[in-house]
């Protein structure tokens, strides 16, 4: 996936580390440098779409937007957070396949204009509302960060950051612009704990678990504008 799949929709995160703490612990000790690479991302992927966590990070997408993230991911489907893109505050949440962006009118009426330029009307008629859109497919989680398989994943060495022993697993995205690299605990269960993206699209998260509860909920319908009623 290329992350943010919310923001996507739309449009498409300089981490600063404040202490790297992975997704899991280290209770089992068992080494994880002797697994093969796709089995060890299969069950890094697994793990992560059982437990609910938070992913904090930055960077550029595609289109060199700076773009900032904190999202709760809650069985990496639900989502709810706050992402800032090209300066501007969105609030995010994804519930099931229906997903949701509320931002200021600068923000809306920037994203929808054109070669004229920004677009004032949709921005008054966005300002503190949420944006409707849907998911591609069931399979489109915001956790699946090798796009649906893990074919072709190879494994590195382990590196040290901030003082952890990390295994990265990297894949080439499909349209072969970014490649992909989750780093795991080199000992105990495979949580992943650092996601990086390098290529036309440059951002670092940090995932972490167990911190708060991730409750995403749709906002209440007066505030939601479905985008096919305004195609339409």
């Amino acid at each position: 996936m290329r992350i943010p799949r919310m923001a996507i929709a739309v449009s498409a995160t300089a981490l600063a580390f404040a202490g790297l703490t992975a997704c899991g612990d280290d209770k089992e000790e068992k080494s994880n440098v002797g697994t093969e690479a796709k089995a060890l991302a299969d069950e890094a992927m697994s793990l992560l779409a059982g437990v609910d966590f938070q992913m904090v990070g930055g960077g550029t997408d595609e289109d060199k937007t700076p773009t900032e993230m904190d999202l709760c991911i809650r069985k990496g489907v639900d989502v709810k957070g706050t992402m800032k893109m090209d300066g501007s505050p969105v609030e995010m949440i994804q519930v099931g396949n229906d997903r949701y962006m509320k931002a200021d009118a600068a923000f809306w009426s920037k994203l929808t204009g054109g070669e004229d330029g920004p677009n004032p009307e949709m921005g008054k008629l966005m300002a503190g509302k949420y944006m409707k859109t849907t998911a591609e497919d069931d399979d489109d989680k915001v956790s699946d960060f090798f796009d649906g398989s893990t074919d072709g994943v190879t494994k590195g060495e382990p590196v040290d950051i901030e003082g952890k022993s990390l295994i990265p697993l990297s894949k080439k995205q499909k349209d072969g612009k970014d490649t992909t690299t989750v780093y795991v605990p080199e000992k105990g269960k495979p949580y992943p704990a650092l996601v990086k993206i390098e290529g036309e699209t440059n951002m670092s998260m940090k995932l972490s678990r167990g911190k708060s509860k991730c409750e995403p909920a749709a906002p209440p319908a007066d505030q939601v504008v479905d985008s096919e009623a305004l195609s339409g």
